[in-house]
C-alpha cells in the first residue's frame, strides 16, 4: 500500500519542531544556550524563549519541480512543543536515537511505523542562540525523499489578545 501525500504531510506537519528527538530536557525555557562540548558528544538540547516565533519552511520533493515555501507566526514555546511532540511520537511508536552535538549543530535520527512501511527521519538543527534556530532534514519513506528546512526566529513577545494564531503564507519558490 502506498503512502498517500496527505498522510506524508501530516506526519511532516506533526514533526515541524520534533527534529530534536528525545534529548530534549525540562530546562527553564529562558536559559541561554549552553557553552560547546566536546566534537559530536551525546547532548541535551538548549531551550528556547517562548514567544511571537516566525517559521519560514522550504520543502523539496521529487515529485515536485518546485520547492514549497511557506511561512507561519505563531505565539509558542518551542521547548515545551518539541517535548510534548516526541512524547505524542512515541506513543505513536516510533523510535529515537540520542541527539549528537557538534558545537551549535544537532544531529538527530528516529523511525515511525507507516502502513507502507518505516518512515526514517534524520535531522541537523543549528542553534544561534535562545531566539533562534534553522532546521536541515530529510524524511525518507519508501516510495521518496522529502527534504525541508525551516528558519525559526523569536520575533517577540506575543499579544495581550491571548495569543497568535497561525497565521500560514504558502507560496511556491521561483523556478531556477
Amino acid at each position: 500500500m502506498r503512502v498517500r501525500s496527505s498522510h506524508l504531510m501530516n506526519l511532516l506537519s506533526g514533526c515541524l519542531l520534533l527534529l530534536w528527538s528525545a534529548a530534549i530536557y525540562a530546562g527553564d525555557p529562558a536559559a541561554p544556550v549552553a557553552p560547546a562540548r566536546d566534537h559530536a558528544s551525546a547532548a541535551e538540547l538548549p531551550s528556547f524563549k517562548p514567544g511571537l516565533w516566525e517559521y519560514r519552511r522550504i520543502l523539496k520533493t521529487a515529485q515536485s519541480p518546485n520547492p514549497q515555501a511557506s511561512t507561519i507566526r505563531k505565539c509558542a514555546d518551542p521547548s515545551t512543543e518539541m517535548r510534548e511532540k516526541t512524547e505524542a511520537l512515541k506513543k505513536k511508536g516510533c523510535q529515537f536515537e540520542a541527539v549528537k552535538r557538534d558545537a551549535n549543530r544537532y544531529a538527530s535520527s528516529w523511525t515511525c511505523p507507516a502502513p507502507s512501511g518505516l518512515v526514517k527521519f534524520r535531522s541537523v538543527v543549528i542553534v544561534r542562540d535562545s531566539s533562534g534556530y534553522e532546521d536541515l532534514s530529510e524524511i525518507h519513506t519508501a516510495q521518496h525523499v522529502t527534504q525541508q528546512s525551516i528558519a525559526a526566529t523569536r520575533v517577540g513577545d506575543c499579544p495581550a489578545s491571548g495569543g497568535a494564531p497561525m497565521s500560514p503564507n504558502p507560496r511556491p519558490l521561483p523556478h531556477p
